[in-house]
């Protein structure tokens, strides 16, 4: 016999022997009933908590942002939302800068890390050859991202 149909057979027994007795009967009933209403009182906690912080976001975003004389929230007109391609983003990541830096920061990056992982530093061959990965793989982020920005603007 499988251990799953020994382990069913065990619990069967458990739960039969269980209900013959009245006592705990009684007992599990008295359980089942607190459970509930302990998950209906945590409902009602996480409904209540749930509500004061969505209305204290919308008090805080109508605070934040003045409406015209129609109700319609003005929003500055200088603030627009950039996309950027997946590669653009691996590359600043790469970099290890946000996306939306200048390109002068960019570049001064780039300045850095080269300097930093330049393969004639490296005498030992399996590191240098780490190395100019690597730098292949610096360069190929500016280079990225500074496609991107010629474009974009």
């Amino acid at each position: 016999m499988s251990i799953p149909r020994r382990l069913g057979r065990l619990a069967r027994g458990f739960v039969l022997s269980l209900q013959e007795d009245e006592r705990l009967r009684e007992s599990l009933a008295g359980a089942l009933r607190a459970g509930r209403e302990r998950g209906e009182t945590l409902r009602g906690a996480f409904e209540a908590a749930w509500r004061g912080a969505s209305e204290e976001w919308r008090s805080a975003g109508e605070r934040d942002s003045p409406t015209d004389e129609a109700g319609w929230r003005r929003t500055s007109a200088t603030f627009r939302t950039m996309r950027y391609p997946p590669e653009v983003l691996e590359a600043y990541e790469r970099l290890g800068l946000s996306p939306g830096v200048p390109i002068e920061e960019v570049d001064r990056r780039r300045r850095e890390l080269v300097k930093k992982y330049h393969p004639d530093r490296f005498t030992d061959p399996a590191k240098r050859a780490r190395a100019e990965r690597v730098t292949a793989e610096i360069n190929a982020a500016h280079d990225r991202i500074e496609r991107h920005l010629l474009r974009r603007g």
